[in-house]
């Protein structure tokens, strides 16, 4: 080998291995901790902690694919609809937060304002462009976010689901700790992430199933959802849960990220009738049908929930499925007139005035490539 083919090959090697120190740079701190003391101790007194981890209700409920071949040959079936053919409309005109009424804006995947009586509470808030421990490798997202964290304002709540890395996003837990003084409504578990991210625990609220905070006169109550949870390899080390937002003008369902199981009709009893529900419709699968809904299930549930207008969520900004990008709506609206369930599909970055919500406006269509209708 001549010394120029040396040298290249060299500096091939070093850049190799400089993007691999690139995208593994942060990737432990992403990844959280484990909890331990007093936390570990809550959670191993929980009843749906047993041999070191948490369960679903439902025994035997699958926490990962397991016909991995047969997503990968779907996601090679659809590689050509699996991304938007266009570029999605973003809002990001800037608006007075809301003092009264109910209000909801869709950021995308499942991050969402939900301004109740004038409180304010962001649900499952994901800035970062990879939904990934690292910001290098990953999902990247399809559309830019509406608006800056900071251009948000007051912040009364952050709430989350779970701790996957499309609910759960350092970089933007980070920056809400720091840029405003909300406190963090989480599921059992999640706290022993948001220390080492520097959120000072005076300011975590950690939930069980059946439990709730208020803030500011609305009660924020985690119920529970069929999923699992882990950032590493680590399964169902920390709690994921639904939530309930219920104050004196109305009432809010978000799903999180849940299959469908048979608790939606209790749920309702207990905490509904809803205004809005927040439900999950992508991401969905043969291989994971437990652990993820599908739009049909969403429809079924809103219905069992009593859950009013269903606005969803959980598609649009992540590849995360092998379907195709639009797949998630266009079934939705089909099962949704079926069952005379209400639905509202906001563009990424628009407000919802839920006693007011607009028609429909199908937005998705021309970024699809598919026919507009008339």
């Amino acid at each position: 080998m001549s010394r120029l083919n040396r040298l290249a090959v060299a500096a091939g090697a070093a850049s190799a291995l400089g993007a691999l120190a690139a995208a593994g740079r942060g990737v432990g701190a992403a990844m959280g901790a484990r909890p331990d003391g007093v936390r570990l101790e809550r959670m191993r007194r929980s009843p749906h902690y047993r041999a070191g981890a948490f369960h679903n209700r439902r025994r035997g409920t699958a926490s990962m694919p397991t016909s991995q071949r047969d997503v990968l040959e779907r996601y090679r079936a659809n590689a050509e609809t699996r991304r938007p053919a266009g570029p999605i409309p973003v809002v990001s005109a800037h608006r007075e937060p809301a003092t009264e009424g109910l209000h909801v804006t869709w950021f995308g995947h499942a991050s969402a304002l939900v301004e109740l009586d004038g409180v304010r509470l962001l649900l499952d808030p994901v800035w970062s462009e990879r939904c990934s421990p690292s910001q290098h490798v990953g999902p990247r997202r399809l559309h830019a976010t509406p608006v800056p964290l900071e251009a948000l304002g007051r912040i009364d709540a952050v709430v989350i689901s779970h701790d996957h890395y499309d609910h759960l996003d350092m970089a933007s837990i980070q920056a809400l700790a720091a840029g405003t003084d909300a406190v963090f409504v989480v599921p059992l578990g999640i706290g022993a992430h948001l220390d080492v991210w520097g959120v000072p625990g005076a300011r975590v609220v950690e939930c069980d199933w059946g439990e709730g905070h208020d803030v500011r006169g609305v009660r924020v109550t985690a119920v529970e959802s069929q999923h699992f949870s882990g950032r590493g390899l680590r399964r169902d080390g920390t709690l994921w849960a639904s939530w309930v937002l219920a104050g004196p003008g109305g009432r809010v369902f978000f799903s999180g990220d849940t299959g469908y199981f048979d608790g939606y009709a209790g749920i309702g009893a207990e905490h509904g009738p809803f205004d809005v529900s927040l439900m999950a419709v992508g991401a969905y699968d043969a291989a994971w049908r437990d652990i993820h809904l599908d739009p049909e299930e969403a429809v079924r549930a809103t219905v069992e929930l009593g859950g009013g207008l269903l606005l969803p969520i959980h598609w649009c900004t992540f590849v995360l499925a092998p379907h195709p990008w639009a797949e998630p709506v266009e079934r939705l609206l089909v099962a949704a007139a079926t069952e005379g369930v209400p639905v509202v599909v906001p563009r990424v970055g628009d407000r919802v005035d839920v006693a007011d919500p607009p028609g429909l406006d199908p937005w998705w269509e021309a970024a699809a490539g598919l026919p507009v209708r008339a």
